[in-house]
């Protein structure tokens, strides 16, 4: 770059015999030091439009790092560069011009986009008399699955089912401080997060847990719970 900077420079000047430049003369030092400081000032405007956004190749880890902090994001060195510059992309684009960006089904697609393996579903289900209800989490997993002796010991929900209550959930906690969070009664405000079919478990990193549960209170309505039919493996 700074040998195109020099030729250029010097096309600029005329050709009569008091502009011509010597090869290693006074004019053309000076003429070198400027191109010199021009070469600098370019280098760091082209550096800048590769760390700005992680759209190109020259963004670094460094630069993944930077911006998660601007962007308060979860900094987790054991994933991909390119998952990191998606993390960054997404969350500069939230929440962008996506009208119905509390559906569940919006949820779903950026877990998904994550590299989650998880599906969102509505706690939502027909009654068998032409109606709706809401389920409890014990009634979606079933009752062998989900009886409090394979939740305590037999299967990954070990720690998060204790007694009668289902206590793996994402209410507003990234370490489970609100495993206690008392749902009530009002199951309409729930949502399941699992495998495929609803009722299965899905699994999902044990070093991405903090930055699986970011992204879901990030992206429901504040004020849903979300049950979590997760193993984090």
């Amino acid at each position: 770059m700074l040998s195109k900077i020099q030729r250029l420079t010097k096309s600029l000047f005329p050709t009569g015999r008091v502009w011509r430049i010597v090869p290693g003369g006074i004019f053309d030092k000076i003429l070198s030091s400027f191109s010199s400081i021009e070469s600098t000032a370019l280098d760091g405007a082209m550096n800048v439009l590769d760390v700005i956004l992680p759209d190109n190749d020259n963004f670094t880890a460094q630069d993944a790092t930077d911006w998660e902090v601007r962007l308060g994001l979860i900094t987790n060195l054991s994933l991909s560069l390119e998952d990191r510059k998606q993390a960054i992309i997404r969350k500069m684009n939230h929440p962008g011009t996506i009208k119905a960006r509390q559906n569940y089904r919006f949820l779903e697609r950026e877990l998904r986009n994550a590299n989650f393996d998880v599906y969102v579903y509505e706690n939502i289900f027909s009654d068998g008399s032409g109606g709706l209800e809401t389920r409890t989490p014990e009634a979606v997993i079933g009752s062998n699955t989900g009886s409090t002796e394979a939740q305590l010991g037999m299967n990954q929900l070990g720690e998060a089912q204790l007694g009668t209550a289902y206590l793996n959930k994402a209410v507003w906690s990234l370490d489970r401080k609100d495993q206690y969070f008392d749902a009530g009664t009002l199951l309409r405000r729930t949502f399941f997060i699992g495998g495929n079919p609803l009722g299965t478990f899905a699994n999902v990193d044990a070093t991405r847990e903090i930055e699986f549960r970011e992204l879901i209170m990030k992206v429901k309505p504040a004020q849903t719970v979300g049950w979590l039919l997760v193993n984090y493996i």
